[in-house]
């Protein structure tokens, strides 16, 4: 797996993360334990800083990336962002499910539980409140999120990060 420096920024990832070789990170970048990301993912903090928490999980062809000094890319633990979405400089909390083909805009941020239906795009410094359901171009709240919903959440993304300690035991190659 490519996992470059950008200047004197070389990537950090917990010896309990799961990185596929298909994957490229690169810069000042911090994937946390028992995170996962997948083939086809592009993480750069090239310019400024990309933070992924704990259990989190970056499916496959996800592009992230913080491309103004002032504008990191925080996310949070036990989060799923789905295949093919596009993370530019955002806050996204705890808990957070990211549809498949979501595009989200520099600044933006989503609070703790939220949803984002697949194929929604947020705009640039929108802010999305804590356990609501968004879904459009642009993305509009349709419903709010139950405390259940956001704990079975939780379980999936705990369930992915167990299958992906298993597979890290399997991972060949360098």
């Amino acid at each position: 797996m490519p996992i470059l420096p950008s200047g004197d920024r070389l990537p950090k990832i917990d010896s309990t993360a799961f990185v596929s070789h298909q994957a490229t990170i690169v810069g000042n970048v911090e994937i946390g334990a028992r995170a996962s990301v997948w083939p086809g993912a592009v993480i750069r903090g090239d310019q400024a800083s990309v933070r992924i928490g704990e259990s989190t999980c970056v499916q496959d062809s996800v592009v992230i990336h913080a491309h103004t000094k002032d504008n990191p890319t925080i996310i949070g633990n036990f989060t799923i962002i789905g295949t093919a979405s596009v993370v530019h400089g955002v806050y996204i909390g705890d808990n957070t499910n990211i549809g498949d083909g979501c595009v989200i805009f520099d600044g933006a941020t989503l609070g703790e539980g939220v949803m984002l239906a697949p194929g929604s795009i947020v705009p640039a410094h929108v802010v999305i409140p804590p356990r609501s359901m968004n879904s459009g171009a642009p993305a509009a709240q349709i419903r709010e999120v139950s405390r259940e919903e956001v704990s079975k959440h939780t379980t999936r993304a705990e369930t992915i990060a167990q299958v992906f300690q298993k597979l890290r035991k399997w991972q060949v190659g360098p």
